[in-house]
């Protein structure tokens, strides 16, 4: 694949409201994941396996402190040499409503394009969870001869919510019409063809119709920009088949990372044909004390466990008692928990102390979440 060829713009995501308390002080993109990982790795890690080495990110601007901290030179991923680079940039979206933007947005996406001097741009976001392979789309993108192609999957009800889009695709795969997702429309075992976001544009077309975007009087989001051409320029629907999530709320973020327990998914996602990247801690490996119990669980580096681990995903450096117990949980990195505390159905954000004897239980439907740096003295249950 020709270097320069490709660029590449990376958003951050839609609906991240219902996330509550996990995206106070990151975005959406910047989550942890499987305990090592960052949900914004994934969608870094298909364009950079694909040859997309020249990217840019746009974020809100209280959003990018969080993300400069994950990426940083973009050594992981290759992107600190001369040629390869990945950019920031960001927004003021504050008090806006949904899909608006502010007047900087596009003048700094616009400079972005025209320096590429590249004859496609990968857009995509930080909520759809995947290992995809690019290239491929690229090729059948190419060999269609499309202004535009666009990534669908069928998806079960269960996984779609209100900010997603729906196609309907002719039967030679061009998209014939685009829907908001409205639950009373589908039966309960219907699969449903997903816009995932992921969208490959010639570059000449797009930084045109970013041109005539920018001087509206309330100019959209990117990403609703090209979801509103689909029809309009007979985009190609290219359909992927391997592991997706769509992260649109607490739920389902906490059952993607409960998916990584399950070895089909957890080879699915992880070790496909595509590495995925992420910023390297070397430490210790996590020490297990005579007195840890352990089942179908996953641990990153540099823990101490002393107590009971069942169905749970444990991040870095975390520290669990002896005889306190993680049940179906995400624990974020540093985390203390006490002697005889019980953590279930819960997801503990950085640097939280939990006290011994303290129960902390939510539900499989609605996990409770404890805020970063919160140091819990009493009982929290659902």
């Amino acid at each position: 694949m020709k270097n320069g060829k490709y660029c590449a713009i990376l958003g951050n995501a839609l609906g991240t409201h219902k996330l509550e308390q996990l995206v106070n002080s990151r975005p959406l993109a910047t989550l942890p994941f499987d305990g090592k990982y960052r949900l914004i790795d994934f969608q870094l890690s298909n364009l950079v396996n694909a040859g997309i080495t020249n990217i840019y990110g746009i974020f809100s601007q209280k959003n990018v402190p969080s993300v400069l901290d994950h990426i940083r030179t973009g050594r992981e991923w290759g992107l600190n040499t001369l040629l390869d680079h990945f950019f920031v940039g960001f927004y003021n979206n504050d008090g806006s409503e949904e899909g608006v933007t502010d007047l900087t947005y596009y003048p700094q996406l616009l400079t972005f394009l025209r320096r590429s001097h590249s004859q496609y741009t990968v857009f995509s976001t930080a909520d759809i969870l995947c290992n995809i392979n690019l290239k491929q789309l690229i090729h059948v993108h190419e060999a269609n001869k499309r202004t535009m192609s666009v990534v669908y999957k069928k998806m079960p009800k269960v996984q779609m919510s209100s900010v997603n889009s729906v196609l309907k695709l002719d039967e030679t795969d061009t998209v014939s019409s685009v829907t908001d997702y409205e639950a009373s429309h589908y039966a309960e075992d219907e699969l449903i063809a997903m816009s995932t976001g992921i969208y490959i544009i010639n570059t000449e077309f797009l930084i045109r119709m970013m041109e005539v975007e920018q001087h509206q009087e309330a100019p959209r989001q990117l990403r609703y920009l090209l979801s509103d051409k689909l029809v309009e320029l007979g985009a190609l629907g290219y359909e992927y088949a391997g592991y997706m999530k769509n992260i649109h709320d607490v739920k389902s973020y906490y059952e993607a990372n409960m998916d990584m327990l399950d070895p089909q998914k957890f080879t699915s996602l992880l070790h496909a044909t595509q590495k995925v990247y992420t910023k390297v801690k070397n430490e210790e490996a996590t020490y297990f004390a005579n007195s840890s119990e352990i089942f179908n669980s996953q641990f990153a580096s540099g823990s101490v466990i002393e107590g009971r681990v069942e169905n749970s995903i444990i991040s870095r450096r975390c520290q669990l008692d002896k005889e306190a117990s993680i049940k179906d949980s995400i624990i974020f990195p540093n985390v203390k928990i006490g002697a005889g505390a019980r953590v279930q159905y819960a997801i503990v954000d950085k640097e939280v102390e939990i006290d011994p004897g303290v129960q902390i239980i939510g539900t499989k439907e609605k996990p409770i979440i404890i805020e970063k740096q919160a140091h819990v003295t009493e009982d929290k249950t659902l």
